[in-house]
């Protein structure tokens, strides 16, 4: 049986702001059994999709060049853990991140990739398996200059993996 595959549209934080969240991830005390991605795949996701391959991607490909996205300074201003036992990392209420994701759905709605876009926080998820976590009272501003967004397909094979299909600048 293959591995299942699927695609991730991201923005995907650099080296400065991978070490900042890093740094208040090790500031949590984590239950035994939590599992944390590794640096290199803390990413803010925007969207996901099915797998696709051959044409469809470069149709894909094609859509996502469309879609302007402007300079975006974030503020990654809190934390905590969900309902779902997934810890995060979120950024302060943002409207041009809100605009620009709200753009990048109606692209991809226009090209029939998706049929509808549900709900949607911004969040980078630190950990997961994570009930009874308990995250520092404060959360010290990370800056981040988010100024590309990328495509990638992961992998869930062990070891998972991302693989970069495309990266888009920020005009």
């Amino acid at each position: 049986m293959a591995a299942r595959r699927q695609l991730l549209i991201g923005l995907f934080p650099p080296a400065n702001v991978r070490a900042g969240i890093l740094a208040h991830r090790a500031d949590w005390w984590w239950p035994r059994g939590c599992t944390m991605p590794p640096a290199g795949r803390l990413h803010l996701t925007l969207c996901y999709l099915p797998d696709h391959q051959g044409e469809a991607e470069q149709r894909l490909r094609a859509t996502l060049a469309c879609v302007p996205m402007p300079p975006l300074d974030l503020t990654l201003d809190s934390s905590g853990t969900w309902r779902n036992d997934v810890s995060v990392v979120c950024p302060a209420a943002h409207d041009g991140l809100r605009e620009f994701h709200d753009a990048l759905m109606r692209a991809l709605r226009q090209t029939g990739f998706i049929s509808y876009a549900g709900s949607w926080t911004p969040h980078v998820t630190i950990a997961r398996k994570t009930e009874r976590a308990a995250c520092p009272a404060h959360l010290p501003p990370i800056q981040w200059a988010a100024r590309e967004f990328r495509l990638v397909r992961s992998h869930f094979t062990h070891p998972f993996r991302h693989e970069l299909l495309d990266a888009y600048p920020a005009c």
